[in-house]
């Protein structure tokens, strides 16, 4: 005791706040009788870590990758990088990560946003979505954010619709947050998005099944798409594959970067959808 009084130059009560501030924020330290002297725990230290090559190069990832998911996310791993590491651990320059920041208007919302979701407070926005011609105001009760495709988005209910709704943050105006709060529901995001082909989360329930030709399968087997998906190769060399989805236009979406090599056997409403915009897109090509 009378060396840490001596190394920090305070009081002996002084010292045993210290230690009891330390023990409180889960730091193991303890008074070892056999050697007199207040010890961590065997395998503690504050020491800075030295991490293995492994190590490094999977934080370097994550920051490459997490890092564009806004300046707030990046600011926050380079703080823990100064904490755990002695250097800098620099993504090598053999390993290439592409990754698209999103629009710099998004970074102001994120905080109040992860906020008012954690206090299940009530909001009101303005918007502007990107099929409408007029800023809407609307009084929202958020639930969770989610990053697809470069944007950052809202998942919320919405008072003036009454139902869940998905808000883009970079079409937000602006927003507010209201000395209101809410009983959140029993909802899954993770149950939410797997319904959902990329943003596209409300709409009625359909099966789609299509049809790929043999020299596009490689492609499409390469990963699984979906969390309903399923696959039957056929004799003929072509691929099926089904998937149950909310809505059609996120499929649809995804079903054009296959084109020509890809057929919509069902629902109807999707293969004539495709035909008449198809049809469309030939009038502007000939």
């Amino acid at each position: 005791m009378q060396s840490l009084m001596d190394d920090l130059e305070v009081s002996e009560r002084t010292v045993h706040r210290y230690l009891k501030t330390l023990q409180v924020a889960g730091f193991p330290v303890n008074y070892d009788r056999a050697k007199g002297i207040y010890v961590f725990d065997e395998g503690y230290t504050l020491k800075k870590p030295n991490l293995t090559l492994e190590e490094s190069l999977a934080f370097a990832v994550a920051k490459r990758v997490l890092g564009n998911y806004g300046s707030g996310v990046e600011k926050g791993l380079n703080s823990i990088e100064d904490k755990l590491s002695k250097k800098k651990m620099a993504l090598p320059q053999h390993i290439i990560l592409s990754a698209d920041k999103p629009p710099m208007e998004t970074e102001r919302y994120l905080n109040l946003l992860n906020l008012a979701i954690v206090n299940s407070q009530t909001l009101e926005l303005n918007y502007k979505g990107l099929h409408l011609n007029k800023e809407i105001h609307r009084k929202i009760d958020p639930y969770y954010l989610f990053f697809s495709e470069g944007f950052w988005y809202l998942r919320g209910y919405c008072h003036g619709s009454e139902e869940m709704r998905t808000f883009a943050l970079d079409r937000i105006i602006s927003i507010k947050a209201l000395n209101e709060h809410f009983l959140q529901k029993g909802l899954s995001p993770e149950e939410e998005l797997s319904a959902s082909f990329g943003t596209w989360l409300d709409g009625e329930k359909y099966d789609v099944l299509l049809l790929f030709d043999e020299d596009i399968k490689p492609h499409v087997l390469r990963k699984k798409w979906h969390q309903s998906q399923q696959v039957k190769e056929l004799s003929d060399g072509k691929l099926e594959m089904r998937f149950t989805v909310n809505g059609l236009k996120g499929i649809k979406k995804w079903i054009y970067q296959w084109l020509p090599s890809v057929e919509v056997l069902k629902p109807k409403e999707l293969r004539d959808m495709l035909k008449r915009e198809l049809k469309k897109t030939l009038t502007k090509h000939t």
